[in-house]
């Protein structure tokens, strides 16, 4: 009996005999799928690649993987498949054990996924057929969904209106090692399936160039190392096995720290958008004349969707005096914040920028860190002055708070103030801070951001917007004149219009802040196989003080 290679290696080589095809040579893949559960049929679709302008193969897009349909499907039987009579070109090969049986892939509860990789931990790789002949091997994973309900002495995991929600309380390391011990599996998850898989899509690209990056041109600080060694305790103390077969070695303190600084890899492909009204533009609304800010959390989109599955709002309570409660949409494993609330009513959340062209520099804090210190140490009424100085003390040896640069919108409960939303602009040479009119939309009762400076130029320049981050500023300061002009007053409704304007299938979650009534609404995409729509989805509404144990 021939062996996969044998007949793989045949079947390249020689035309199809098909009458039909007799004057166009065919090829066939054969492969091995290993990870099943058993007992489901494993399903294997084979999608035919564009050619690009280079003549090479065009990547399998996220939106072709969830809406084309793929050339051929067929069942791997005891995990080996064969796809016969293919015409010369290049495809991609993608599988999952269809645990319902039917016939679609499901991520609720999430049906083990696996495609063809050219390296560990690699995107879905385009296979040329005309000179393809090894067995194609890949596994099929899944991540672990979140349990329903789980207690720990300073941890509690519970659901709020459906919710995901993660009470922290103590000290640094009380925290931290019940936060370890509680997440394990979804910390190894997020790290595994969206840091490797789909940030690097190269468990080699990561541990050659960021890791070395991480351990030698940064600044931890001392609160946040020693909150994540805790969290790292409490992982190993769960029981769960730690070992990341794509690096065959076991998950580490720089693995975690990874998680906190990977906006710091600058292969972003983020896209959000952040608005704020206040004042006469919300009178009459539900806003009361109050600030309202919303923010759309784009670009972290994996194709298992663990970024959906493990969405969490922390509400830390930290054991030490003057620190504030704060609450944070982020996910497991982290110990800093991109979006977070502070209980004064400080609204601070990131969106990935440009930086400027220079060498690397040293002593970079990661973003999320410096959000999270300003948050749990300064009250509501801060100026965007004293903000500035904060960044500043956060700063690298280039002179800039940001090392990949980074637009970070703040927004405050209104009361009569100038300038009760404002956005600092940076990267690793310097920043600005960007009050409501210095450009459009000019109000002064309004603030937006995308996803490059407007006021902040460095001496070195930054990028050209990319763009699907000047049509979003377009889009959603078009409509923030129309309203003003129109004087349409604006509230939650609004805004949720707002922040569908700018939305293009990357959503995978979305934000809406009323900073006076301290209440908070939450829409998080859904488990279906298809693109990221958060603000088109349904929206749950929290008020502050409940996201925290009850006094």
């Amino acid at each position: 009996m021939k062996s996969l290679w044998t007949a793989a290696l045949l079947a390249s080589l020689l035309p199809a005999q098909n009458p039909r095809t007799a004057s166009t040579p065919t090829r066939i893949l054969v492969g091995k799928v290993t990870g099943a559960q058993g007992g489901h049929s494993v399903l294997v679709r084979c999608f035919k690649l564009r050619t690009g302008r280079d003549g090479g193969a065009v990547p399998l897009s996220k939106h072709e993987f969830f809406h084309t349909a793929p050339c051929q499907e067929v069942l791997a039987e005891d995990g080996v498949f064969e796809i016969m009579d293919l015409p010369p070109g290049h495809y991609s090969l993608v599988a999952f054990e269809d645990l319902d049986g039917d016939g679609k892939l499901g991520y609720d509860p999430p049906e083990p996924l696996g495609w063809y990789a050219s390296e560990p931990a690699g995107g879905i790789a385009p296979i040329d057929v005309r000179q393809e002949s090894k067995e194609l091997a890949f596994a099929l994973r899944r991540p672990t969904p979140l349990p329903k309900a789980l207690e720990h002495r300073h941890a509690a995991l519970l659901r709020l209106r459906g919710v995901p929600v993660v009470r922290l309380h103590g000290t640094a390391v009380e925290r931290g090692t019940a936060h370890g011990a509680l997440l394990a599996r979804q910390i190894l998850d997020w790290f595994e399936f969206y840091l490797l898989e789909d940030r690097f899509r190269s468990a080699r690209t990561y541990q050659q160039e960021f890791v070395p990056f991480l351990e030698h041109n940064f600044r931890w600080p001392v609160a946040m190392v020693q909150e994540v060694d805790a969290v790292l305790a409490g992982m190993k103390g769960s029981g769960v096995p730690l070992r990341v077969a794509a690096l065959a070695r076991d998950f580490n303190r720089t693995d975690l720290l990874a998680i906190n600084a990977y906006v710091e890899t600058r292969a972003m492909r983020s896209a959000c958008t952040q608005f704020a009204v206040w004042g006469a533009q919300t009178a009459g609304t539900d806003v009361a004349g109050g600030l309202i800010a919303g923010r759309n959390m784009d670009g972290e989109v994996d194709l298992r969707k663990t970024t959906v599955m493990h969405t969490l709002v922390f509400a830390v309570e930290q054991r030490a005096p003057g620190k504030h409660r704060f609450a944070s949409v982020m996910w497991p494993g982290f110990v800093g914040t991109l979006s977070g609330i502070s209980e004064d009513g400080l609204y601070s959340m990131e969106n990935a920028s440009g930086s400027g062209r220079g060498p690397v520099e040293n002593a970079l804090v990661p973003i999320s860190w410096t959000q999270r210190f300003i948050l749990e140490n300064v009250t509501a009424s801060v100026t965007p002055d004293a903000i500035a100085r904060l960044f500043d003390a956060h700063r690298s040896s280039g002179g800039g708070a940001c090392g990949p640069g980074c637009i970070v919108f703040f927004a405050q409960p209104f009361r009569g103030q100038r300038a009760p939303a404002f956005v600092y602009e940076g990267d690793r040479f310097g920043g600005v801070m960007r009050l409501p009119g210095e450009v459009r939309p000019s109000a002064q009762t309004c603030l937006m951001a995308s996803n490059h400076p407007l006021k902040y130029r460095a001496g070195t320049g930054v990028p050209v917007p990319s763009f699907s981050s000047r049509w979003r500023y377009e889009a959603g300061k078009n409509l923030l004149e129309t309203w003003t002009r129109q004087r349409r007053p604006i509230g939650t409704t609004e805004m949720v219009r707002l922040l569908q304007s700018a939305c293009h299938g990357t959503t995978e979650h979305s934000v809406i802040f009323r900073a006076n009534q301290k209440t908070i609404d939450l829409a998080i995409d859904d488990l279906k196989a298809d693109m990221w729509d958060a603000p088109y989805l349904a929206w749950q509404r929290f008020a502050f003080a409940e996201l925290f144990r009850p006094k």
